[in-house]
């Protein structure tokens, strides 16, 4: 599976509507973005999605002064995935197909609602084949590589917290890193997501973090793939965006795209503490974030 495909030959592919129409995507105007959106908590399934539920999420959008959003279920919700992550945590949640939320990515793609679709996938070390094979049952917009999982213990768990304790604070850490480069080497995905994720729980990067900084963000720009400034921290028991400013300084420095994502779950946090995320990013020199259509990265000006 390759990752985000130039407009032109997205549009070639005949895979979405044309990626450089205005209309459709944003292009030629300033597109703020929702690229991590999940409609799981609501009163459907993957298997019964109404655009009626989608479409609170577009009001909350147009609210908060977000013009696109990007739904990226989470893969380990589909059988499909079985087997791809680690862990009873993940088993218990593989309940649905997945050709039911592919059925609803069809129809809202058919209303030229400006909502594109993917998915935000687990990266498993020594599973790279078998999470490219998943990934290419359908051809999505865009993929969020996502490191939840360090030798097996769940970062952002609080079940699994005790692990994280015992694994140690800095080997915690510094498999995190090693894993995010090899999700990035990997091709699979478009954008490195929650890319400081274990400081989840309020526990900040050790000193020698300023240097993984700097590898990964090297990683990424040789990789041609975007890094993601997520606003869920803020919400989380750390209180801050991820990442920290170090580290999009540090991307930005090498020439790494940015995305913008909420992370949310329920349509009243779309575009939550967006003006905390885009001052962030113009504190580090970012001009601009991007959004994805088609396989296609579109860069519009923040």
């Amino acid at each position: 599976m390759e990752h985000a495909a130039t407009c032109e030959r997205a549009k070639n592919q005949g895979k979405l509507a044309d990626p450089t129409n205005a209309r459709f995507s944003g292009a030629g105007r300033n597109v703020i973005a929702d690229q991590h959106l999940h409609l799981e908590r609501g009163p459907y399934s993957p298997d019964n999605y109404p655009v009626s539920w989608l479409e609170q999420y577009l009001e909350k959008a147009k609210e908060a002064g977000v013009q696109r959003l990007g739904v990226v279920e989470h893969a380990y919700r589909f059988v499909e995935a079985r087997g791809l992550l680690p862990g009873a945590w993940s088993a218990e949640r593989c309940l649905y197909r997945i050709d039911p939320y592919v059925a609803f990515a069809e129809r809202v793609k058919a209303r030229h609602l400006p909502v594109s679709f993917g998915l935000e996938m687990d990266f498993i070390s020594g599973q790279e084949e078998s999470i490219g094979r998943f990934l290419s049952i359908y051809p999505w917009d865009f993929v969020l590589g996502s490191v939840h999982f360090v030798d097996g213990v769940g970062v952002d768990l609080e079940l699994d917290r005790p692990n994280a304790v015992s694994m140690g604070h800095e080997r915690l850490w510094r498999r995190y890193f090693e894993l995010s480069r090899e999700a990035v080497r990997s091709g699979l995905f478009d954008v490195l997501t929650h890319p400081d994720l274990p400081k989840i729980f309020g526990q900040p990067a050790p000193d020698f973090a300023q240097a993984e900084y700097e590898r990964t963000a090297t990683a990424l720009a040789e990789a041609d793939m975007a890094l993601e400034c997520n606003t869920a921290g803020l919400r989380k028991p750390v209180g801050e965006i991820y990442p920290v400013p170090a580290y999009l300084a540090a991307a930005q420095a090498a020439g790494v795209p940015v995305s913008l994502g909420s992370d949310a779950h329920e349509p009243e946090n779309v575009g939550r503490n967006f003006a905390d995320a885009i001052a962030l990013l113009r504190s580090v020199q970012y001009g601009s974030a991007v959004h994805f259509v088609g396989r296609c990265r579109i860069s519009s000006p923040l």
